[in-house]
C-alpha cells in the first residue's frame, strides 16, 4: 500500500523500496506490477508507467527467477533532492506549481536470495519523479533514465 504523505523525499524512499523489493515465490510479475501501478499518479500528462515497468524483470526472466525461488528485499540509506533540481527550483521557484513534480534521488541496498545458499547484496541508486500536489498525497510519476547526484 502506498504511503500517505505530502513529503516527496519520504514518498520517493518508500517507492524505491517497493521497486527494489519482490518475491517471485509468492507473487506473479503481474501482481508485482499491479502493486507498483497503485503508486502511480493519475495525472496522465506526467505519468510515465513504462519507465517504472522497465525496472521490473521481464516475464521470461521473472519465470526463471521464480524457478530459482528468488526474492529481493531493500533497505533505504537516504533520499535527497538532486543539486540540479534544487538549482532549477532556485532559478524559477514558480515552475513547480505547474506539475508539482519533484526529482528525488534515493540510495540503498538490495539483498537477493535464492534457493540453496545463494544470495548477495547490491548497492542501488535511482532518481524518481514524484508528484505531490497541494492537499493530496504524493504519487510516483516516473523513474528517471539517469541518476542525478
Amino acid at each position: 500500500m502506498p504511503p500517505k504523505t505530502s513529503d516527496p523525499v519520504a514518498y520517493a524512499k518508500a517507492a524505491a523500496k517497493s521497486l527494489w523489493t519482490y518475491d517471485t515465490r509468492s507473487f506473479s510479475r503481474a501482481e508485482h506490477l499491479a502493486a507498483l501501478q497503485r503508486r502511480m499518479t493519475d495525472d496522465k500528462k506526467y505519468a510515465d508507467w513504462s519507465s517504472v515497468k522497465d525496472q521490473v524483470p521481464s516475464a521470461v526472466l521473472w519465470s526463471r527467477l521464480h524457478d530459482n525461488r528468488q526474492r529481493a528485499s531493500a533497505t533505504i540509506d537516504e533520499g535527497h533532492f538532486p543539486q540540479s533540481f534544487k538549482t532549477a527550483l532556485d532559478q524559477d521557484p514558480g515552475a513547480i506549481t505547474e506539475a508539482y513534480v519533484y526529482a528525488v534521488t534515493v540510495t540503498g541496498k538490495q539483498t537477493l536470495t535464492w534457493k540453496g545458499s545463494g544470495g548477495g547484496v547490491e548497492s542501488r541508486s535511482t532518481t524518481l519523479a514524484v508528484q505531490c500536489r497541494p492537499h493530496q498525497d504524493c504519487a510516483l510519476a516516473a523513474v528517471l533514465p539517469n541518476v542525478a547526484p
